[in-house]
């Protein structure tokens, strides 16, 4: 039996950190749905509503049975090594949250080695039961990712490795977006979809919202190692009916169209590449596009090959 990634418990947890920073902060979030991740979420620090290119990794933990105080009043969080492991060597700063559903308190503490406590049953770090996470901690958490730009991008490439492992080896992953077109907030949400034909499925493999993003120009810099094209299926009624409408010879005799003053090709051609869908009435734009590999993915993919078969520099990826 196929193990589930959520129970309703941890959905409380995760929908409850969302928002905290969505609101609170008013960060950006990336939820990480592939069951062998030891991250639930990818959050992108933003100043005055802008990102920054800064990111984090966070591990949510949910349960009132994660609340047990010591005598100091810290709460005590236990996890396994090979958790640790990949949280220290991870390309990103981690923190780890824990969320209370039966008061809605919500806490978290760094993943560091500094924070870490090695003891005879393995490890442990410490957690204030004050630490909340809320406007209060912004600062800080602001500051644990200080990296210069070019190693923000690494990360970044670290981050959606596994990702573009899946699109290297010619497995189709589409990104849906869907962007409030008149509206002042610049509302999108954004899907990324493993689909498999062969037993017609399909699964999330990350969602996340966003404010004041350009779909044509921002995915360039969400996913810096892609190109992209349109998935020319779910285009295909659109495209028809825009073709017909503006370019159709239309007889009212036979109350149909005879042709059309261009050839669908030219029409093709004229389109730009990252296009969308109209709908919702005109207020909701609509993109579903195809990953490919660009040469910085394909250059990474490379690198981290090379580095992980000669075990150097894991850290960096």
């Amino acid at each position: 039996m196929t193990k589930k990634r959520f129970s309703p418990t941890e959905h409380l947890g995760v929908n409850e950190v969302e928002r905290i920073f969505l609101k609170d902060f008013r960060w950006i979030t990336r939820r990480i749905l592939e069951s062998d991740m030891g991250v639930d979420m990818e959050v992108e620090i933003c100043k005055n509503d802008h990102p920054t290119g800064q990111l984090l990794g966070v591990q949510i933990k949910t349960g009132d049975s994660y609340f047990k105080t010591d005598r100091y009043g810290d709460v005590i969080y236990r996890g396994s090594q090979t958790h640790l492991d990949y949280w220290l060597n991870h390309s990103l700063p981690i923190i780890i949250i824990l969320h209370n559903p039966d008061d809605n308190s919500t806490i978290w503490q760094k993943i560091t080695s500094e924070t870490i406590t090695n003891t005879s049953k393995g490890w442990k770090v410490e957690i204030p039961i004050n630490q909340t996470l809320n406007h209060t901690a912004i600062t800080e958490i602001s500051e644990m990712n200080k990296f210069p730009i070019y190693f923000q991008r690494l990360q970044r490439l670290g981050i959606h490795r596994k990702l573009i492992e899946r699109v290297s080896k010619g497995q189709q992953i589409v990104i849906e977006i869907e962007q409030w077109a008149n509206k002042t907030s610049g509302r999108t949400s954004i899907k990324v979809i493993k689909i498999n034909d062969i037993i017609n499925e399909e699964k999330l493999l990350i969602e996340g919202g966003y404010v004041h993003f350009s779909p044509e120009q921002d995915i360039y810099t969400l996913f810096p190692w892609a190109e992209f094209e349109i998935d020319e299926e779910y285009y295909e009624v659109s495209d028809s009916d825009n073709y017909y409408s503006n370019y159709g010879l239309w007889d009212p005799e036979e109350r149909q169209y005879i042709g059309a003053s261009i050839t669908w090709k030219e029409y093709i051609s004229m389109l730009p590449r990252i296009r969308y869908i109209e709908g919702g009435a005109g207020e909701i734009n609509f993109y579903r596009l195809i990953f490919g590999l660009n040469d910085l993915g394909k250059s990474f993919l490379t690198m981290h090959n090379y580095l992980e078969n000669g075990n150097q520099l894991k850290m960096l990826l």
